[in-house]
């Protein structure tokens, strides 16, 4: 199966089948479930997440979409425009992935989040450092 993308700024109220919308305003990209059941699949773009990339004609979507929380349980990867069926996964490889996943995400925030913190940390001593040497120079002249 093909599938079509189309770069837009908002999602349109009707998902074409065989279309992926992208939006990079908002990172995600949306498109009707491969199996044809219907569903909405929404694939957020992020550092943790889904990575889109386009190669001037066709774009390929990873890692592989699962659809676990729908009754198809579909389960693909996008390729370059071209919907490639994957293996079904059991309830317990289901749970496992998502357990790994999540616990990444945490890791990798909560890791940004302390490289943030050390950097604002670093920056205020940075501005601070000037102002007690001129504080200290002050209170040497007016000593």
């Amino acid at each position: 199966m093909i599938v079509q993308h189309k770069f837009v700024e908002f999602m349109p109220d009707i998902i074409e089948d065989g279309f992926l919308y992208i939006s990079l305003d908002y990172g995600t990209v949306i498109h009707n479930c491969a199996c044809g059941c219907g569903s909405e699949v929404n694939t957020p773009l992020s550092p943790t997440g889904w990575k889109m990339t386009y190669n001037g004609e066709a774009v390929t979507l990873k890692p592989s979409v699962g659809n676990w929380s729908f009754d198809c349980k579909s389960h693909y990867w996008i390729i370059e425009g071209r919907i490639e069926w994957a293996s079904t996964w059991s309830d317990d490889r289901i749970k496992k992935i998502r357990k790994i996943e999540n616990s990444e995400r945490n890791e990798f925030y909560e890791n940004k989040k302390t490289i943030l913190t050390g950097i604002e940390t670093s920056k205020k001593q940075d501005l601070e450092e000037p102002i007690l040497k001129k504080k200290w120079w002050l209170w040497r002249l007016l000593s």
